[in-house]
């Protein structure tokens, strides 16, 4: 999962850097909320925000109009606090006051979003578990077995595969293949995201598969 970070001192990118995986967490951090604004918030599965310093309503509007991605914000035990009463919009946003809170709700939060297993990547979600795929509202026919590899790829996304290392990683999952299997499943996951225009997968010659798409978006 990718979680987007706005922090001042509160520390929460070292704490989840040490607490989780950094190949499964991965924590972009910004020193300023200002730096949101013209990113693809689409992309992260998580957004943190320290607004102890630097109260911006305007950003705060922009983060909640251009994305659904839950927002967990670090404010001031204040109980007549302007921003939380322009903000009680439970879908987009988990409260918290101070920094016990704070950091909390955002491991209980990674937490969550790690069980429900759904990995964003822009205009694409994957739902390993219910084993869908989709491309914006469009679900790509492929079957539960191909998925699991689509997630063995992407969760190893910086690495070159063989279909020797698919094969193991999916036999720890339970599901027993072959390499020639291997090979079979991603002409076929290919020739769906072809439908897409996206090429998500590259060969490696003579070594394995990569993954190769962080982000995709609506097709033009």
């Amino acid at each position: 999962m990718k979680i987007a970070s706005v922090e001042y001192e509160n520390g929460v990118s070292s704490l989840l850097n040490s607490q989780f995986d950094k190949n499964e967490v991965v924590i972009h951090k910004f020193e300023q909320m200002e730096d949101l604004i013209g990113l693809d918030l689409s992309e992260y599965d998580l957004i943190l925000v320290d607004m102890t310093y630097n109260k911006c309503l305007q950003v705060i509007q922009y983060i909640k109009q251009t994305t659904t991605t839950p927002v967990i914000y670090l404010t001031e035990r204040n109980t007549d606090n302007p921003y939380e009463q322009k903000l009680d919009d439970k879908d987009f946003v988990i409260h918290s006051n101070t920094r016990e809170e704070f950091i909390n709700s955002v491991f209980e939060k990674v937490e969550e979003i790690n069980d429900t297993n759904i990995v964003r990547l822009g205009f694409c979600t994957m739902e390993e578990d219910n084993g869908i795929f989709r491309i914006g509202n469009d679900i790509l026919d492929l079957t539960k077995f191909e998925i699991s590899i689509c997630s063995v790829l992407i969760s190893n996304m910086s690495r070159i595969l063989s279909k020797d290392d698919i094969v193991e990683a999916m036999n720890k999952k339970g599901m027993k293949t072959t390499e020639r299997s291997v090979r079979e499943h991603i002409r076929k996951i290919r020739l769906e995201f072809k439908k897409a225009n996206l090429n998500p997968i590259e060969t490696i010659n003579r070594k394995g598969y990569k993954w190769v798409l962080d982000s995709c978006k609506p097709k033009d």
